[in-house]
């Protein structure tokens, strides 16, 4: 089905608006479906490639036992796209603590802050960000894929979590 064509200043119709819309949906519009939590995608019929964008979780800071962001991942057929997550980040527990502030949900940034010693001044306290994969595969229409969707790395003692991580799922037809 072709894409209606329409000439500036041209008011539609509502019937021709709903053939514009249908004509797009047919095929050819890039779809987006977003993970913020593990699930299965399931290609819809017509598609058979798929693109996914997989962000690891960040990792957290702390004192002492700050934990490390988790992997997310997508399992095409041909082999699973794996995203990992960033490390943790544990100062020294004699030096006092301050601003420590979690990544966000579904960023994949890793916790933030800032150590303070009279003694030798201040330092950035991150625990790391969780890697960016960018990785393509065949799907096959009606047949679900997993896709893991990673925790962020726990806060440490006086520090803050990592930001969970996430996986969007492009692809066209359907």
């Amino acid at each position: 089905m072709s894409i209606p064509q329409f000439t500036v200043g041209q008011v539609l119709t509502s019937a021709e608006l709903n053939v514009m819309v249908d004509a797009i949906n047919a095929g050819g519009a890039v779809k987006v479906t977003a993970f913020t939590a593990s699930g299965t995608f399931t290609p819809p019929t017509g598609v058979t490639y798929a693109v996914a964008y997989v962000r690891g979780a960040g990792g957290g800071n702390g004192t002492a036992s700050a934990g490390a962001g988790g992997n997310s991942s997508v399992a095409f057929a041909g082999g699973t796209i794996s995203a990992s997550g960033g490390a943790a980040c544990n100062a020294n527990p004699s030096v006092p603590t301050a601003n420590a502030q979690a990544g966000a949900a579904n960023s994949g940034l890793g916790a933030r802050g800032s150590v303070f010693r009279s003694a030798d001044g201040g330092f950035n306290w991150h625990g790391g960000d969780g890697a960016n994969i960018v990785a393509g595969g065949d799907v096959t229409a009606g047949v679900g894929i997993t896709v893991t969707v990673a925790a962020g790395g726990t806060a440490g003692t006086s520090g803050a979590a990592g930001g969970s991580g996430y996986v969007y799922i492009e692809y066209s037809g359907g």
